[in-house]
């Protein structure tokens, strides 16, 4: 018994038990034995001729059994007694499991990872799938998802390490060199991307998944013309892939010429005239390294008509490194500046951007003002990001003390869904440094905003805005704001 629970392996006690009752079954497939008109249903009792027989016989004379039990099954031999050898119970036990099937398997491991994977539960797929690499080193597939959902569960540095053990058995594997590219991009490691994009573009210039890497790849080292290019190809090839048209008509929207129209409005809790403002901005494309921008701005503060007008440059030094600089002139303004010059440096690693800006402006009253001081930028995720600045500011109105204030800005921005995201805001100090007017310098407030943009196309965004102003002297101001932004 024991051995024939071995031969059937990984059946175990219930593949034991099923072959005791293939006997029984095959016991009532077979015909009677009608040598002596006798029908025998039993296998396990051989069937005798009236001679007699005695019991101490080891085996019958051949003439003196059924045909049937000359051989029994298999063709193998019958005692007198009429049991099986060990040898025939096993033979029989694995005839009858042939014929019977297998018993029932467990249900697809492998299959369940993978649709655990697809509906987005990464880490129950993860753990699945490295129970099978566990099991079986040498399952290609199974590491490749493990990589996978590292990338997915925002371990780039993991996948990477996945990705490179697949190389080392397997150099020429196209998944894994694509998967490694992307995943040494996220982290920034552009130079180790492009090495093994080139190597996966050899293999297979004309996959599309491969071009829309080498894509990603040149997006992020700011070649858009180049990645374009290799957009265009991807999608010539596969036009029916929606990831990729969608990664393609986003460097459009970021690489297009933009138009930003801006309208705000400001009431006062006291008995002054609303605030109307307008902004013209047009951001044009140069090159892939260099944006020129012209602004025009129209305000009617208090009762008073000002204009001021100018432009500027954004410099891409670098694929981690921007700086942008600019000035404006007013035409006799009262409370918009006459003259005001910005300039802003950031440098971007991975998901954070420090920066630091500077700006001064004058007034007609030759009232000086200036700010200086750091900014930081964190991407936590695709679809949450925070700025948090400090700036400190002097203000020297004509014939009075220097007054210092110090500023601090901190916004956090969220995409609620894949074309709206909502951002809140609070600034102690002087706020909305791009519409600067002499009523807002010199002393410190706190401000509340909300922001709401709509994505309407790639190209056409909306934005609503609300801010609250608490100004001493308990003025309180209510601001709201629309702006358009079309790209083309």
């Amino acid at each position: 018994m024991r051995l024939l629970q071995v031969l059937l392996g990984s059946s175990g006690s219930s593949g034991f038990h099923q072959a005791g009752n293939v006997l029984e079954r095959l016991q009532n497939r077979v015909e009677p034995c009608r040598t002596l008109g006798e029908p025998r249903w039993n296998l396990l009792e051989p069937c005798r001729t009236r001679s007699y027989v005695p019991k101490s016989e080891t085996r019958l004379p051949r003439e003196r059994l059924c045909p049937r039990q000359q051989t029994g099954l298999a063709g193998l031999t019958v005692t007198p007694e009429g049991s099986f050898t060990p040898m025939i119970l096993i033979s029989t036990a694995i005839l009858g499991l042939t014929l019977l099937g297998p018993p029932q398997q467990v249900p697809d491991q492998r299959a369940e990872a993978e649709r655990l994977a697809n509906s987005g539960s990464y880490e129950a797929a993860l753990k699945q799938f490295q129970a099978l690499a566990a099991a079986n080193p040498d399952d290609i597939p199974a590491r490749l998802w493990i990589a996978r959902l590292h990338g997915k569960l925002g371990h780039p540095e993991h996948a990477v390490e996945v990705y490179r053990s697949i190389l080392a058995t397997q150099p020429d594997n196209l998944e894994a060199l694509i998967g490694l590219g992307n995943s040494l991009v996220t982290l920034d490691r552009l130079r180790e991307a492009s090495d093994a994009l080139t190597r996966a573009e050899k293999l297979a210039a004309d996959r599309p998944e491969v071009l829309a890497a080498q894509g990603q790849l040149h997006a992020s080292a700011n070649h858009t013309t180049l990645a374009l290019a290799y957009y265009n190809r991807a999608m010539a090839i596969d036009p029916s892939n929606q990831d990729i048209r969608a990664q393609a008509e986003a460097l459009r929207a970021a690489r297009a010429h933009r138009l930003e129209l801006d309208y705000d409005f400001q009431h006062f809790d006291v008995d002054v005239e609303d605030t109307h403002a307008g902004t013209v901005i047009l951001n044009a494309r140069l090159s892939d390294s260099v944006r020129l921008v012209a602004e025009g701005q129209v305000d009617r503060l208090f009762g008073t008509n000002d204009q001021r007008a100018g432009g500027g440059f954004e410099f891409a030094l670098s694929r981690n490194a921007h700086l942008n600089v600019g000035a404006l002139a007013g035409f006799d303004p009262v409370y918009l500046p006459e003259s005001d010059f910005y300039t802003q440096f950031g440098y971007t690693h991975r998901k954070t951007t420090w920066g630091v800006l500077f700006r001064r402006a004058g007034f007609e009253d030759d009232t000086d003002f200036w700010i200086l001081g750091p900014e930081l930028t964190v991407r936590f995720s695709d679809s949450f990001d925070t700025f948090i600045a400090y700036y400190r500011s002097t203000t020297t109105p004509l014939g009075v003390e220097d007054t210092q204030t110090d500023n601090v800005v901190i916004r956090l921005s969220g995409a609620v869904t894949k074309n709206f995201r909502l951002g809140a805001g609070f600034t102690h100090g002087i706020d909305r440094l791009d519409w600067l007017t002499l009523d807002r310098v010199g002393f410190e407030s706190d401000t509340f905003a909300l922001r709401g943009n709509f994505t309407l196309t790639p190209f056409v965004s909306l934005e609503l805005g609300y801010d609250f102003q608490q100004r001493p002297a308990d003025v309180r101001v209510n601001r709201a704001r629309v702006g358009l932004t079309f790209g083309f």
